[in-house]
């Protein structure tokens, strides 16, 4: 029992550390930085695992951007590798757990933490404080069975245990904490070790057993990998005597290291196993063309898909827009799926103006092209904003506050227009004909203009980058009251 409170102080540790960690402002900068290119997601992978200790919350991340469309197969894998490579040294910090440290810890972070201004400094120290305390109560409530340590028949038996704490706990800081126990069974501490690297590769498991398709894509070559290389490892157990501290960070060193030159191989086996689906009409129907009306219908449900799709388009835009985090890869996704059903949709339509008559069809062709242009539109959005933050400059928080006015605008727009093609109700398309946008983007214009005056230094600097996205919203507005008139004509 004082083991298990001793594991549970060390997770609120972890957390508490995490937390104060979270808000570090170089944090979105790292991020952004790890999207360059595979090199780029092990080395922030790794720096963003050593300044949060936690990598298995990085991995999950890894796979959230990765489903998403930021990250590529090869990326996400790497940054989730490098994120568990770089949190493996806070189990050194252990070693400094002799007597009243984290007593120590704890009191300086309680007076920090009492200070506003210091309190996130606060939060860090007091989780360094519960670590130690935690791995002062785990070493107490372990001592009775540590000689049950030295009967575990061989390295391979203290593996599979290891990979079933990795797994069940998810994490390999926690259970290389259990090893650095065992120093009077350095095999069994490096077998621990071992499996529980390939181990923590559940959380990703647990991830794909809820449902989430693209976890499986990063769950089985990462696992493969892992188990691979920690068996490997697990030969040289017996004649290295390393501590379970040397083969905790240098297995994790190893495994990131060596998935480089094999990402793309594991890339196309997991694409492989479980390919990404194809993007297809739902509702277009070739044989339907001999009945010209049906056709019609068929062909306005599948264009009201693609308004669908371009919202997908412009909400990405707006969260990148509020967050600050992401760029034009998180659209390209959504992008492909409105290419793909509009290239679809045209096919369909030059067939159908046989049978229906040219004027009707020309409208559909109009509105699907219409469509694919605002996506266009969506993507620029999110690129000139990237543009600006690739210079280290921010919009000021009232500029950021009027293009996320002016892009919620359209998005409540789009989403109307969507609805009258899906569902026919006219009076949806004459509402967003009658609502004049010209005022509304004149008085943002103003806006922006008062704050130059002003003086404010943000706004200067982000001035270009300001009237660009707000001239492409405008232009965005425009093109869904020529869309809703399309709709009105179908």
């Amino acid at each position: 029992m004082r083991f298990l409170a001793g594991l549970a102080l060390f997770y609120l540790g972890l957390h508490l550390v995490s937390e104060a960690l979270a808000s570090w402002p170089g944090r979105r900068h790292a991020v952004a930085q790890a999207l360059a290119s595979p090199g780029a997601s092990l080395f922030w992978g790794f720096l963003l695992g050593l300044l949060s200790g936690s990598g298995s919350g990085l991995g999950l991340l890894a796979l959230a951007l990765l489903e998403v469309g930021v990250l590529a197969h090869a990326q996400a894998a790497l940054l989730a590798l490098a994120a568990t490579a770089g949190a493996a040294p806070w189990v050194a910090l252990l070693a400094l757990s002799a007597g009243g440290v984290g007593e120590g810890f704890l009191a300086l972070g309680l007076g920090l933490f009492l200070v506003p201004t210091w309190r996130r400094g606060g939060l860090f120290l007091m989780g360094l404080g519960l670590l130690f305390l935690g791995f002062g109560e785990m070493a107490a409530g372990v001592g009775p069975w540590l000689p049950l340590a030295e009967r575990v028949g061989s390295p391979l038996a203290a593996y599979g245990l290891g990979l079933l704490l990795g797994g069940l706990l998810g994490s390999a800081n926690a259970v290389a904490a259990i090893a650095l126990l065992l120093p009077q069974a350095p095999w069994a501490a490096a077998g621990l070790v071992l499996g529980a690297g390939a181990g923590t590769t559940g959380t990703l498991l647990w991830a794909a057993l809820g449902g989430r398709r693209e976890a499986f894509r990063l769950f089985l070559p990462l696992l493969a990998h892992r188990l691979v290389l920690s068996l490997l490892l697990l030969l040289l157990a017996g004649r290295l005597p390393w501590s379970a501290l040397a083969w905790h960070l240098a297995s994790h060193a190893l495994y990131a290291l060596l998935y480089w030159p094999l990402a793309g191989a594991y890339a196309r086996w997991a694409e492989g196993l479980l390919p990404s689906r194809r993007v297809a009409p739902k509702y277009l129907r070739w044989e339907a063309l001999d009945t010209p009306l049906l056709a019609l219908a068929l062909a306005r449900r599948e264009l009201a898909r693609v308004a669908d799709a371009v919202r997908g388009m412009l909400v990405q835009a707006i969260r990148v827009l509020a967050q600050e985090e992401g760029g034009e890869a998180s659209l390209r996704a959504l992008e492909e799926k409105v290419d793909a059903l509009t290239r679809e949709l045209v096919l369909y339509t030059s067939a159908l103006a046989p049978r229906e008559g040219e004027e009707r069809a020309v409208r559909l062709f109009m509105a699907a092209s219409e469509l694919e242009h605002l996506g266009d539109l969506a993507r620029r959005v999110v690129r000139q904003a990237e543009r600006l933050w690739a210079q280290g400059l921010r919009f000021s928080s009232e500029g950021k506050e009027d293009l996320l006015a002016a892009a919620s605008r359209v998005l409540s727009r789009l989403e109307r227009v969507g609805t009258a093609l899906a569902t026919g109700e006219r009076a949806l398309a004459e509402q967003v004909l009658g609502e004049d946008g010209g005022e509304f983007f004149q008085r943002l214009r103003r806006a922006h203009l008062r704050r130059l005056e002003a003086g404010f230094a943000e706004s200067r600097a982000s001035t270009l980058a300001h009237l660009d996205i707000l001239l492409t919203l405008e232009t965005l507005d425009q093109g869904l009251a020529r869309l809703a008139q399309l709709v009105l004509e179908l």
